[in-house]
């Protein structure tokens, strides 16, 4: 029986499906659809800066687009004579987005009722995705000779596994096949691990805000800097945008301690601020002063930690149940939830990270060593602190819940109840 409260998730059930063509016809145009998709929304972006000065010939716009969609999955390129390998992640995430409503859409019409839903299954349209998906993407690299084919193959085919993976697995209703004797607390690591990334990355994205906050000045004096009208002031502003969840990654990085660079010789963290020279970038503006930042900022750990302590809960809450759990064990529940949580945060901080140059400005981004340390410790020790907290909280109300009512004492032999006789007026005959 559900829980009351919870709403149930839509079932695959309630899925209509109508098979036109084979599901690998369907899938495959699916894919090339969300290839030419990435690249049309890349395509307008610069287009959009050359009707402004139509004197440049039509092929540098197009051929910026192909360096910024292939940037997007993973290829550096060559812009102007700077490299540039650091992903627009928002374009990323907004071409695998397309892509996951293409392929839903192709697969409901790709079968004439719901498939099995297996993990072959599964996985089998998620290998022609990537497949397909890699291959137009590398062979428009090696086409245009501009980005890297070996890394836009390698880019291209994560992307597509992964957003074929998330749009058949739900609409077939696959679930995680966990052996019988898996603890509860494992089954939900999935959902607690989501939930304390989700704080994290929330907390970035708060940090970033308040930056560009409180620098909005020295944004738009590189801003007027630039000298570019209203049509290059807004294309320079959606451009930026593109990076702004690398920005929210940094952030983390920020966050936790570990800190970011911004090139050669340069540091952004909680403890020290050391800036280089830094190209003209708006959103570069927001970087702090130069030194020792205030000792209030340290205030900024407790939202690791509170990330642990969320991603903790959600673990422990599923191990205990009626039968007690001992605090140590909702505290080892807890470390392990939030170490996990630490390490998926440092593996996407690494595909945050890029060069923007080829002498000074390379390596931006987080500091992977110092986050893979201390973004499993912080988050960890909020795991652990949760962990303990909530396990010895609801064994004290299991532990009231079972003890006996003190004060009403029940006799072990109770007194025989005596038998009224019987009425004579009341029996038979008698009436």
């Amino acid at each position: 029986m559900a829980r009351r409260g919870r709403r149930q998730p839509k079932t695959a059930a309630t899925v209509v499906w109508r098979h036109l063509l084979p599901w690998p016809v369907d899938v495959v145009a699916a894919a090339i659809v969300m290839a030419l998709a990435g690249w049309l929304v890349s395509a307008a972006i610069c287009m959009v800066g050359w009707l402004s000065d139509i004197s440049q010939p039509l092929q540098a716009p197009l051929s910026l687009a192909t360096s910024l969609f292939l940037l997007a999955n993973g290829s550096p390129v060559v812009v102007a004579g700077v490299k540039m390998s650091i992903m627009p992640m928002l374009l990323t995430l907004g071409i695998g987005t397309a892509g996951w409503g293409l392929i839903r859409v192709a697969l409901r019409h790709g079968f004439a009722d719901r498939p099995n839903a297996t993990t072959g299954r599964v996985a089998g349209a998620a290998g022609v995705v990537a497949g397909v998906y890699g291959m137009v993407v590398a062979g428009l690299a090696g086409a245009t000779q501009i980005g890297s084919t070996i890394h836009t193959l390698i880019g291209g085919v994560v992307i597509g596994f992964v957003t074929g993976w998330a749009a058949a697995a739900p609409l077939f209703g696959w679930r995680v096949g966990w052996p019988e004797r898996t603890p509860a607390w494992v089954r939900a690591c999935p959902r607690a691990c989501g939930a304390g990334l989700g704080v994290l990355f929330a907390g970035g994205t708060l940090v970033m805000s308040v930056a560009l906050i409180l620098a909005r000045e020295r944004v738009g004096a590189l801003q007027a800097g630039l000298e570019a009208d209203g049509v290059g002031t807004a294309i320079l502003a959606v451009a930026q945008s593109l990076w702004t969840p690398n920005l929210a990654i940094w952030g983390v990085a920020w966050l936790v301690g570990a800190g970011f660079t911004l090139g050669v010789d340069t540091i952004v963290s909680l403890m020290a601020v050391e800036l280089g020279m830094l190209p003209s970038i708006p959103l570069f503006g927001a970087a702090p002063d130069i030194g020792a930042p205030s000792q209030w900022l340290v205030v900024w750990l407790a939202i690791p930690v509170i990330a642990g302590m969320v991603a903790a809960w959600v673990a422990v809450r599923a191990q205990v149940t009626s039968p007690p759990v001992l605090i140590e064990t909702g505290a080892a529940i807890g470390c392990a939830v939030g170490v996990l949580t630490g390490l998926l945060a440092t593996a996407v901080a690494a595909a945050s990270r890029g060069d923007l140059g080829a002498v000074r400005l390379v390596g931006l981004g987080p500091l992977l060593a110092n986050m893979a340390l201390l973004a499993p410790a912080l988050i960890g020790f909020g795991g652990v602190v949760c962990g303990a907290i909530f396990t010895r909280s609801r064994g004290r109300l299991v532990a009231k819940a079972t003890q006996p009512v003190v004060g009403v004492a029940k006799p072990e032999n109770p007194p025989p109840v005596a038998t009224p006789p019987p009425q004579p007026w009341l029996q038979k005959g008698n009436a």
